[in-house]
């Protein structure tokens, strides 16, 4: 019995000896590679090999807004949840089969078309389109049906649903040219639909007779909006900004917050950084993030892998509770700089102007939101610090609207009371 004790004995100091050095080697770890210096191991090797970035091709050929009437001569702009639009929905498969089936008929001057005297959907992007990323969306390497026709970049697609006697048809359209397709009687049958009239007491447009593809507004008598409340998640209850308020709100840009160090700034901007990340939030309600990790060179330069990095990033901010859709890009050094619009209740947001992050500018916003990418990696990221709401309790008139272009929500930047916000035209 006395052996069977002293067994027990030596075996249980022995599980005890080990668990303590495993929670030494444990602790001294974190602290090594997490606590004081931000180096933790797999954060090190995420940051030496970029990841793999999500398909972006989806949300990347998605248009920011489709314009669809019923060939009575007025027409629908919707800009809200276009992925889950039915008008959507219904052009993937017309696109699907115009690039399996479709016959090239002809190129012709894009002022030429005629196109509005009948049911149609317009699909329109706010950049230039490419033919080959747009084909590679919908399952084709190479753009067959289109290089047939030898299709430019384009802004719109214009898709005709078959009549009883017309084939369907799908127009590439941009500045200068449109391309036409047609799907004859054999393929066309899944094509067919009826699009509902436009409900005249709805706002609604008309093509304006000198372009065919721009837009009047017909604004019916009494028709109201709710205008938008504009709400600074950074500021605390008081309205008030405070650096351990912003820390509290900027912490998730850091994989380690306990590393933070901060700063006010001799100009008014607050500054948080560690060892590989910068946050500052400027004077001009604008922040900003910077990424300083090494970004290996296995990631390929790739547009959408980058615009997939980029859209990945923004919908990760806890505060970007709009929805947003690509306004622009542009090559950027390496990589691609991408500018994003807000949408709201089917109303776009923009900037009306450059939005100066402080009183010394010499970069300021030119769109809401802005990612800049490298081979796959968010290596800087800004934005107005705002975020909107409809006021459900509050009705504007929209009586003072008229001449051409879409409507939606401008943002002028006043030095002296920070922003107005009012509902305009956009102009083409």
């Amino acid at each position: 019995m006395e052996k069977l004790r002293t067994t027990l004995s030596t075996w249980s100091k022995s599980l005890l000896i080990f668990a303590l050095a495993a929670l030494a080697v444990f602790q001294v770890s974190q602290l090594w590679f997490v606590n004081i210096t931000d180096r933790n191991f797999f954060l090190y090797l995420q940051a030496r090999f970029a990841p793999v970035a999500p398909d972006g091709l989806e949300d990347f050929t998605r248009p920011f807004r489709v314009v669809y009437g019923a060939g009575d001569g007025h027409f629908h702009i919707r800009h809200s949840e276009i992925r889950d639009l039915g008008a959507w929905g219904y052009s993937t498969r017309a696109i699907t089969e115009i690039l399996t089936h479709g016959q090239f008929v002809a190129q012709q001057p894009a002022a030429e078309v005629q196109i509005m005297s009948r049911p149609v959907f317009l699909y329109e992007y706010a950049f230039a389109m490419s033919p080959d990323i747009f084909a590679q969306a919908f399952g084709h390497r190479v753009a067959t049906a289109l290089s047939g026709g030898d299709v430019d970049s384009f802004y719109k697609i214009a898709v005709l649903p078959p009549g009883d006697d017309d084939s369907a048809k799908v127009f590439f359209i941009n500045h200068e040219y449109a391309w036409e397709f047609s799907l004859e009687r054999d393929n066309r049958a899944s094509l067919a639909i009826t699009i509902d009239d436009v409900p005249q007491d709805a706002l609604h447009f008309v093509p304006d007779e000198g372009d065919s593809f721009a837009f009047l507004p017909i604004i019916p008598a009494g028709f109201v909006y709710h205008p938008l409340n504009v709400v600074n998640p950074y500021k605390d209850a008081l309205g008030a900004l405070r650096l351990v308020f912003i820390r509290g709100r900027i912490a998730t840009f850091f994989n380690n917050p306990a590393t933070i160090n901060e700063s006010p700034g001799v100009d008014g901007t607050y500054t948080f950084s560690n060892l590989n990340t910068i946050v500052r939030y400027h004077t001009g309600d604008v922040l900003e993030y910077s990424s300083f990790r090494p970004i290996g060179s296995t990631a390929s330069i790739n547009l959408v892998g980058d615009f997939s990095a980029a859209l990945a990033f923004v919908d990760s901010d806890q505060f970007v509770i709009n929805e947003v859709f690509l306004a622009d890009y542009e090559p950027r050094g390496r990589g691609h700089l991408f500018r994003f619009n807000y949408v709201i209740s089917d109303f776009p947001v923009v900037l009306n102007q450059e939005w100066p992050t402080g009183v010394n500018c010499r970069d300021p916003l030119l769109a809401p939101i802005e990612v800049e990418v490298d081979h796959g990696r968010v290596i800087r990221y800004r934005r107005l610090a705002y975020n909107f709401h409809m006021n459900e309790d509050y009705v504007s008139f929209a009586h003072h609207l008229s001449g051409q272009g879409d409507i939606g929500f401008i943002i002028d930047y006043d030095p002296a009371d920070d922003f107005r916000l009012r509902l305009e035209l956009l102009g083409e």
